[in-house]
């Protein structure tokens, strides 16, 4: 090989491991410039629920980058139910936590001293309760005499209370049974208990395996639950400008999942480990706004009441919940959020 050919093949070669590395430059300024010049990282740790779509809009956040731009590194740790969130937060194993506003509520009556720092998502078919007819389920007023499987402490409880309450059934004319919501569709399936109270992924799924089979249960427009994100108490106040780059990395999200749904539903798709066509048909019940809404305090009092009539706390009287609010936060970047009367 003449020495001409092999200086160009250098020539080539050197070319290309240039630009290999111009193009590894430009990516990691283009990274850099979406950060504030000085900005320290973070670390930042947060519980969700899995599987569930209490986490839909953090995932989101993490996928694009949100969270990073506002100088945040995000540990996302999992477990089973909100009470679950809530108790590491509580603990202080997180900083930030996901629930339902039901665990939230008796979180309060235990005297814990957590903030509500946003609504994330609202659901109007999150839950429902779904039996089998081959056990003589055709209607909530059958659902007497039923067993029937339901996460104790969740909003599962509460909805099935309501929908109880709403058909003249009372509790004890029902068999409750506690189990874990990974657990709610082989109890079901398998013909453990009569119907499970609980909601999606796990409620859609057990509604479509059983087929025509299948006795669906909601309670539309009578309760819609909400899903939020809360800290301590003592965090919040210690960290105020994290709470708002936190909210502002998901006011940032949601409004991504608004302009780009379908993009969305695959990225949560991937963290649920759900068929993507069944959160697409899932995705249109929720809605996805960073709020505080005066909605979210009515239905911690209600619910509040609620526990206290049944006996679920030893409390005697509603806690005033706007104590529990953290409103500084969300007022800082998104005002227009904040309808709650204060």
């Amino acid at each position: 090989m003449s020495t001409s050919i092999r200086s160009g093949r250098y020539l080539i070669g050197l070319m290309i491991l240039i630009a290999i590395i111009a193009a590894g430059v430009i990516i990691w300024s283009i990274k850099k410039s979406s950060e504030k010049p000085g900005m320290a990282i973070q670390d930042i740790s947060i519980a969700a629920i899995s599987p569930s779509f209490t986490g839909y809009t953090i995932y989101v956040a993490i996928e694009k980058d949100y969270f990073r731009k506002q100088g945040l590194k995000i540990d996302l740790k999992s477990f089973s139910s909100g009470k679950a969130t809530l108790d590491a937060l509580i603990k202080g194993k997180v900083d930030l936590a996901t629930s339902s506003e039901t665990p939230f509520m008796r979180a309060v009556l235990n005297g814990d001293r957590i903030y509500a720092i946003g609504t994330m998502i609202t659901g109007e078919k999150h839950l429902a309760i779904v039996g089998r007819k081959d056990k003589g389920i055709s209607s909530p007023k059958d659902l007497k005499g039923k067993t029937i499987a339901v996460t104790m402490g969740s909003n599962g409880e509460y909805f099935l209370d309501t929908v109880l309450l709403l058909n003249g059934v009372s509790r004890d004319q029902v068999k409750t049974v506690h189990v874990k919501p990974k657990q709610m569709f082989d109890a079901l399936i398998k013909g453990e208990v009569d119907a499970i109270a609980t909601w999606n992924p796990q409620m859609t799924k057990a509604r479509r395996a059983l087929g025509d089979q299948a006795a669906t249960i909601y309670a539309e427009g009578l309760y819609s639950p909400s899903f939020l994100i809360a800290a301590r108490q003592d965090y919040a106040n210690a960290n105020p400008e994290i709470i708002k780059k936190v909210l502002q990395s998901l006011v940032n999200a949601s409004k991504f999942i608004h302009e780009n749904p379908d993009q969305s539903h695959a990225i949560v798709a991937k963290y649920l480990g759900m068929d993507k066509a069944l959160l697409d048909e899932l995705s249109a019940t929720y809605h996805f706004k960073i709020t505080l809404d005066q909605s979210l305090l009515l239905t911690l009092e209600n619910q509040a009441k609620w526990a206290i009539k049944n006996k679920l706390t030893k409390q005697t009287k509603v806690p005033n919940y706007l104590d529990f609010i953290y409103l500084d936060g969300l007022t800082a970047i998104q005002p227009e959020g904040v309808t709650i009367i204060h």
